[in-house]
Order: structure tokens, then C-alpha cells, then sequence
């Protein structure tokens, strides 16, 4: 079993936790630190606002999940 825990590494003490986490990493195997760096940014929102918009106004320019799911199992 994994656990994800989320700390925010904008404040002081939550810095100390990760460093703190980071240390202990060192010596255990079973612990690892990752930086998770999923926030969109603002070009990446406007993008996808963009294709959503582009999609709800061409609808006939899209193809089914099962069209591409078989294109994709074909090769």
C-alpha cells in the first residue's frame, strides 16, 4: 500500500517537514520524496479552454474513444 501525503513547501515549517522527510528517506528504503509539480499554469488553462471551446463548436472534428482505442490497438 502507497500513501500520498501533499505539503505545501511555501511556508518554513513545512520546508523543515520535507527536509525533515528527505533525511529519512536516506536510511529507509520504503520512503521516497517526490516533487509533484501538477499545478496548471496559466497558458496550459487557457489551452485547454481553447480546445474545449474549439470542440463544443466543431463537434464533427472529434472522433469516439472506441474509433481511437481501435486505431491506436491496430498498430
Amino acid at each position: 500500500m502507497n500513501y500520498t501525503i501533499k505539503i505545501d513547501g511555501n511556508q518554513t515549517k513545512a520546508q523543515s517537514i520535507i527536509n525533515f522527510l528527505k533525511e529519512l528517506a536516506k536510511d529507509y528504503s520504503f520512503i521516497s520524496v517526490i516533487e509533484d509539480n501538477q499545478e496548471l499554469t496559466p497558458d496550459m488553462v487557457e489551452e485547454l479552454e481553447f480546445r474545449y471551446n474549439y470542440m463544443l463548436d466543431h463537434p464533427e472534428d472529434g472522433e469516439s474513444w472506441e474509433v481511437v482505442k481501435n486505431r491506436i490497438l491496430s498498430k
